[in-house]
């Protein structure tokens, strides 16, 4: 992962070693109220994350973002549990960059077709962060009519520090 060319016989700093470790992050919620909005998107807050390394990745003052402590390639991953309240109606979920009012078009987050509750959507994909503190956002909305209760992970790990 790191961008360090290690010698026999070099000291080893806390720099040189932290660069070994890659960020990552992975963001929760145990429940979150989805009003019932075919076409609009709510941003998901989430209330603990854990682990995360470097801390700056989640903060609980802007609990929303899972941000980039430096320029990279990550991966996304995570998940949405639809409840039973879902019925036979459709969930979506998007990743959002830099609180664009888009989604990005190298992650995914499955589109959940009913629930009798307990339904998983999986996300997965890539993000190009170009420079540190860029973020992702995670939104979702659905149909059913009713507001509904989800709980969510989402997380990412830095793959690489490539950024083309």
């Amino acid at each position: 992962m790191a961008n360090t060319t290690w010698y026999a016989g070099q000291r080893l700093t806390a720099d040189a070693l932290n660069d070994m470790w890659p960020s990552s992050v992975q963001a929760t919620t145990a429940s979150f109220s989805v009003p019932t909005a075919p076409s609009a998107y709510t941003a998901v807050p989430f209330t603990a994350a854990a682990p995360i390394y470097p801390s700056t990745m989640w903060l609980i003052g802007a609990p929303t973002r899972l941000v980039a402590p430096t320029e990279g390639t990550y991966v996304v991953h995570g998940g949405i549990t639809w409840p039973g309240t879902l019925s036979t109606a459709d969930a979506r979920g998007e990743i959002r960059f830099n609180g664009s009012g888009t989604a990005v078009t190298t992650a995914r987050v499955q589109t959940q077709r009913g629930s009798t509750g307990g339904m998983g959507a999986t996300m997965s994909g890539t993000v190009i962060f170009t420079a540190a503190a860029q973020y992702i956002e995670l939104y979702v909305n659905q149909n059913s009519g009713v507001s509904v209760v989800i709980t969510a992970a989402f997380g990412m790990t830095r793959i690489s520090y490539a950024t083309t």
